[in-house]
Order: structure tokens, then sequence, then C-alpha cells
């Protein structure tokens, strides 16, 4: 049966390539090391090693020791990845959704569970991570050909739970850029819009979340997508984004796409006014509501 990838094994796999490629070794010479004196049976397969650093195979506690060794990765270093191998198969409550959300939208939840940092960049609605529950459910339900009314309830569910992220004592922070337009684009009617701009004006009193507004006077936007920058604890792992496009939502872990997004993160975040004018703004649009 195949193996689920999860966010901790791709972690896991990563870090392991990572420290292989910095020892200047091949698959084929790690696991030659790795199985040096070794009996048949508790043999690591160049097969499996190659599925491992993908995320979609599992080691074994004894497998995990003999690897390190053979990378001579430092004792801090080696309970990381002990850690990650143990809960790379633990259950998250955000598996309760999977019947109604694509697998790239669950890992979303699952490395927004894991990473420290993020830094959002939209310019069509206000970011999830900030939206209220009659704000979700007015985006989710603009859906119409992709969700199912008596999905929205859940949806917006699921939203909400993921903003509980934000309050964890190890988050270190949220960047969010979003356009002039997601402000003043009458989501869901008029009390609505006013209690999600209201809403922009507390959070970022009670929780570690900085926000950047793009005004139209910025000109042209330095992007189209919507995306969401994830980062890690530990700088093996690399940064994660997940773009949310008008006909695909894709997670992307390769350098050359992680360098983009994160150019136009901080070419918006550039040309955006800064927090405390961001806050004036969005009071101002708030005003000016009906």
């Amino acid at each position: 049966m195949a193996l689920r990838k999860t966010v901790r094994s791709r972690r896991l796999g990563k870090q392991l390539r990572r420290l292989r490629e910095e020892a200047r070794l091949s698959q084929d010479d790690l696991v030659g090391r790795v199985n040096d004196d070794q009996p048949k049976q508790r043999r690591l397969s160049t097969t499996h090693l190659s599925r491992l650093e993908t995320g979609l195979a599992r080691i074994t506690p004894e497998q995990l020791d003999r690897v390190a060794e053979a990378l001579q990765v430092d004792a801090e270093h080696r309970k990381t990845l002990e850690e990650l191998r143990r809960r790379a198969d633990e259950r998250g409550w955000w598996q309760e959704y999977a019947d109604i959300v694509s697998q790239d939208v669950e890992m979303l939840v699952e490395i927004g569970e894991d990473a420290t940092t993020a830094r959002s960049y939209d310019n069509a609605f206000i970011q999830g991570l900030l939206q209220t529950r009659s704000y979700a459910e007015a985006v989710i339900g603009s859906a119409r050909a992709f969700v199912s009314p008596i999905n929205i309830d859940r949806m917006a569910d699921m939203r909400l739970r993921r903003q509980e992220r934000l309050s964890d004592p190890d988050f270190e922070g949220l960047t969010a850029v979003m356009s002039e337009g997601a402000l003043r684009t009458v989501v869901g009617g008029p009390d609505v819009m006013r209690e999600q701009l209201q809403y922009l004006t507390e959070v970022v009193q009670r929780l570690p979340v900085t926000i950047h507004v793009l005004p139209f006077s910025a000109g042209a936007l330095p992007g189209s997508d919507n995306f969401v920058l994830f980062g890690f604890p530990h700088e093996l792992d690399g940064d994660v984004v997940y773009v949310d496009s008008e006909t695909a939502q894709r997670i992307y872990e390769d350098r050359q796409a992680v360098r983009q997004c994160t150019y136009m993160f901080d070419a918006g975040l550039a040309q955006a006014l800064p927090a405390r004018e961001s806050q004036d703004l969005i009071r101002a649009v708030l005003k000016e509501l009906p």
C-alpha cells in the first residue's frame, strides 16, 4: 500500500538529503556506509533511501540512528530527526476534512501547523489566516462551481481552525501584504465587510501579526498570484510556498519557485505602506462603508 506524504515525512526526507549532499555522498555511498557489517534483513536499500528522501517511505529508529551516524549528525539535530520520524504518521485534525478538500489544501494546513513564520501576499481577498467567519463563508460560497453549498460551513470551520496556530507560543509571526482592492471589495455585504475590517485593526494588537497594504497609488503590483511563504525552525528545512491562483492551488518546495515568490513578496512589501499607515487606511475604508 502506498504511503501518503506528510509534511513531517517530507521535512525528514529533505533534511536527510541535504545532509547527504553536504557530506558529498551519493545515495549508493550512504547506503554502503549504513549497511556495513549489517545482516541482510537489516540493510537499507538505495530504492528505500530514495523514497525516504521524497517523503514516501518510512524509516525505523535503528535505521535512522545508523544514517545519522554515517552522516556525522550532532546529537541535537538527531533529536530533531527522530521527532520528525516519530510524528510522520501522526493523525492531524485537518484529516477530518479530507473528504471535502484537495490533498494540497490538506497539506497547506499541515504545513501551517509546523511552520513558525508565514509571509502572505494577497491581491484578491483578505488572507485566509485573517478572515472572520462571515467573510470566509462569503468567499468560499462565491466559488459555486467548485464548492458544494453543504460544505461551506465545514470549510469555514477548517479555515478558522487554521488561525489558531497564530496564537501558539512557538509561532513567531505572520507578515501579510494585501492590496487596497482586497480591502475595498465588499465581500458578503457592508455588515460582513465592516466586521472584517474591524477585525484587521484588532488582530495586530493581540497576535504576532503585521499587516501592510499596497495602496492603489503604488501602481502595478509585482505579481497576480496569491501565496503564503512558510518558514520552519531548522535551517535545513528551507521555505515552502503555497500558491493560490485562478486555476489551481499548489505547494512548491523547489528553490526556484520559493525564490520567485520571495522576490514578489519583498517587492510588494517595499511598495506597501508601513504598518501604522496601513492601519490608518483600513480605518478610512471602514468609515466609508455605508
